[in-house]
């Protein structure tokens, strides 16, 4: 029979291993999310955040896009204004040029979707490998 003192011990271990494996997944997305190019800005980089609570962790990404870039899209049409941002911020070319290319990316999107770059369901993958087993729950 375990006493007490022994079950919290037991439950402050496992909390420590859950937080260990949660900076793993975490550190992996962010990796990911480098090695996919989805940085321009780091606006998705810098949303990545952990919430930890005793024997409960939540790992997410705040930008409003995050699941878009991990699951792409279906074709639709996306606004284009950032697009000429980014051309803009990207390529370094003027105004009229930037907006040709950001509107014949827009097109293609609207035509064909994006494809996914899953940069956290690629570090669930790896946590999994490496820990074993499926753990906890993943929101789309």
């Amino acid at each position: 029979m375990v006493n007490e003192l022994e079950k919290q011990n037991i439950l402050k271990k496992v909390d420590e291993e859950l937080n260990e494996i949660a900076d793993f997944i975490f550190s992996k997305s962010q990796e990911n999310i480098v090695e996919y190019g989805a940085i321009d800005e780091a606006t998705l980089l810098k949303s990545g955040y952990v919430n930890r609570q005793f024997l409960e962790k939540e790992i997410g990404y705040s930008a409003p896009y995050a699941g878009h870039v991990d699951f792409g899209t279906d074709p639709h049409m996306p606004p284009v204004a950032p697009l000429i941002a980014w051309v803009k911020r990207k390529f370094s070319v003027p105004d009229k040029q930037a907006t040709r290319i950001a509107w014949a990316i827009a097109k293609t999107i609207e035509r064909d979707g994006s494809e996914p770059r899953p940069f956290f369901r690629d570090a669930l993958q790896q946590g999994k490998i490496k820990y074993g087993g499926f753990f906890g729950t993943w929101k789309k």
